[in-house]
């Protein structure tokens, strides 16, 4: 039972602690809630943001990549059919165009460098059934293949278009010369749309013969691409129908190009790597041959595959409609996704975090203040019972004290005045000592109450004529001692904010100081002064009390300002040893500093600094000894 009766007591003291903290400390753990909270909600707000802004934005970039792609291939293919058209313009100029003068104009083009799709650039002759022998025996004449497919299959046709020139003269290229194309369904079908038409016309997807790959063991090779047939008519012929462009047929430039290489250089460096674009023959791409792919992976119409953005479009090209589609990978989708939402979570929790820690020192400051205050309660308590304690022993120094140096003093006197002559010369010189020393220890009860009383009575600050209390001080002086010649000089308009009454007390004791170490000096001279432009390191104004009397050893400037601490001995100056030590402490009472300077038998300057108003600099120069 006792047991359960001490968890009991355990678990209230623990539950009070936690209340009492979380008392004190609530503010803090809410601005960390409330914090959270708000972080919460900007990164919500910053990840919408973020996807709404990057989502249209890169709907932009996608669809000028796709702009600037479609008008790269509207310019390649332009430049593929002006290489046609500018062939036809070669037969056009010359009744009879030969091989060297073809070549010549095929190398012109720069079908290498600028047009790489361009596998070879023909010259299929029309030739009628009437004229096949002579054609082939020509053919043999020169050297020439046979042409080829002749009569086989089918037997005689109505019509034959041998390739009669073509370049480059690459071995594959010159393979196909007497090659007739018109055989095969695919070119048959172009070369009469363009013969009709005339205007260029491509095949559908068919195989192009090539140079092999570098790791076949082949000697040529064929490559899917497509053929464009572009009609030559006779010079000076009508072809305004179509009957007359049948009748004025003198062949077809006709332009083979492979799927590699075909638009290679479209894509510069301003192309999107993360896009993928594909070029399919027909309008259909699922059911169209595919003539080019920039990635070689093909992506249209493939199941399961998810792009972030794609589009298809239609061009027409040679009269055949292409389809392009366009396509993003997943790299684009990683480059469209932004930090700035982790930021924004990170910066709130960061910022958070910080809050609650600012929020929590200012707690434990006020937790240390609480408990600061009680401590301070305590001090004042204390200290107030010492205050009293001493003003207890000041009333019984000042009153239990001095009621028996008064009764020593009072007795003495009767002895020394009734019984003169009763008493020798030494007993009347004990009696002269005993009411001395009974005098200098009420003056020094004296002079500890007034540095009591410095200390414990409050500061009252206010302006201070320095100069007029200074003044008033030497009179009282003269008027105590009337016989003596001191010479006394006073700055003018010498102010200080202060208490009037504490710096009364201290420039009497500064002065009356200098006036009793004077006593012996010719010419006594006593100064009192401030320097308000006193150089670096001073603190403005420097107030001086100067005498020329019997000044101080420097070596012991430091003992000057404590409580009985004197350098002559009563003999020579009387004195407690208690003024300059008030002095001291009124000045520090009022935020300032003391110092002194002095030479034995030269005199010494006493130095003092206030605070209040006049702040500044308190550093004591170098050239001048504090000691206090």
């Amino acid at each position: 039972m006792s047991g359960f009766r001490a968890f009991l007591l355990t678990l209230r003291s623990g539950l009070g602690r936690l209340f009492r903290h979380l008392r004190l400390a609530g503010a803090a753990y809410g601005v960390l809630l409330i914090s959270l909270l708000l972080a919460g909600l900007a990164w919500y707000y910053a990840w919408y943001y973020v996807r709404q802004t990057v989502e249209a934005q890169d709907q932009v970039r996608f669809d000028e990549t796709i702009q600037a792609t479609q008008a790269a291939v509207d310019r390649k293919t332009d430049a593929y059919l002006a290489a046609l058209f500018g062939a036809r313009g070669v037969f056009l100029a010359s009744k009879a165009v030969e091989r060297e003068e073809w070549e010549s104009y095929v190398r012109g083009i720069e079908t290498k460098t600028r047009l790489e799709g361009l596998q070879a650039l023909g010259f299929a002759r029309y030739v009628r059934p009437d004229e096949r022998e002579a054609f082939v025996a020509e053919a043999e004449e020169g050297g020439l293949p046979e042409m080829r497919p002749d009569l086989d299959p089918g037997g005689e046709r109505s019509a034959y278009f041998p390739l009669e020139l073509v370049a480059p003269s690459s071995e594959a290229n010159l393979s196909t010369i007497n090659q007739d194309a018109y055989t095969d369904l695919a070119h048959k079908v172009a070369m009469d749309r363009a013969r009709d038409s005339g205007s260029p016309q491509a095949t559908k997807m068919v195989y192009v013969l090539t140079e092999s790959p570098k790791d076949s063991s082949a000697d040529l090779a064929l490559s899917p691409g497509f053929a464009v047939y572009l009609p030559v008519y006779a010079e000076g012929e009508p072809v305004e129908t179509v009957a007359g462009r049948r009748r004025a047929l003198r062949g077809f430039v006709v332009g083979y190009f492979r799927r590699d290489g075909l638009l290679d250089d479209v894509f510069g460096s301003g192309f999107d790597p993360a896009i993928d674009f594909e070029v399919y023959d027909g309008a259909d791409v699922e059911s169209s041959s595919l003539l080019y792919d920039e990635d070689g992976v093909q992506r249209a119409g493939v199941q399961g595959y998810d792009p972030f953005f794609s589009e298809k479009r239609r061009i027409g090209v040679a009269g055949r409609e292409w389809s392009l589609y366009f396509a993003t990978l997943p790299g684009f989708k990683r480059g469209a996704e932004s930090d700035l939402p982790s930021f924004v979570l990170a910066s709130g929790v960061g910022v958070s975090i910080l809050l609650f820690g600012i929020s929590w020192m200012l707690v434990r400051s006020r937790i240390l203040a609480v408990r600061a205050s009680k401590d301070l309660e305590e001090a004042n308590t204390e200290l107030e019972g010492t205050n009293r304690e001493l003003e207890a022993f000041s009333y019984s120094v000042s009153h239990d004290l001095r009621a028996p140096l008064r009764t020593i003093d009072g007795f003495s006197q009767i002895l020394q005045e009734d019984y003169e002559r009763e008493l020798d010369d030494e007993g009347m010189d004990y009696l002269g000592r005993v009411r001395a020393a009974s005098k200098h220890m009420a003056t020094l009860i004296d002079d500890l109450l007034d540095l009591s009383r410095v200390g414990r009575r409050p500061l009252r600050r206010e302006p201070v004529d320095l100069a007029r209390l200074a003044a008033g001080i030497i009179e009282e002086l003269r008027e105590s001692q009337p016989g003596r010649d001191v010479e006394f000089v006073a700055g003018e308009n010498i102010t200080a904010w202060g208490d009037a009454s504490l710096l009364k007390v201290a420039l009497e004791n500064l002065l009356g100081n200098a006036w009793k170490f004077t006593a012996r000096r010719r010419g006594a001279r006593i100064e009192f002064g401030a320097d308000r432009d006193p150089g670096p390191g001073f603190l403005a104004p420097v107030y001086y009390v100067r005498d020329n009397g019997a000044g101080f050893d420097q070596a012991y400037s430091d003992k000057l300002f404590g409580a009985f601490q004197r350098l002559h001995g009563q003999d020579e100056f009387e004195g407690t040893g208690i003024g300059l030590a008030t002095v001291a402490r009124i000045v520090h009472r009022h935020g300032g500093r003391v110092w002194a300077e002095g030479r034995v038998g030269e005199g010494a300057t006493f130095y003092f600094t206030l605070g209040g108003r006049d702040t500044g600099d308190r550093t004591v120069p170098a050239k001048k000894a504090e000691v206090a």
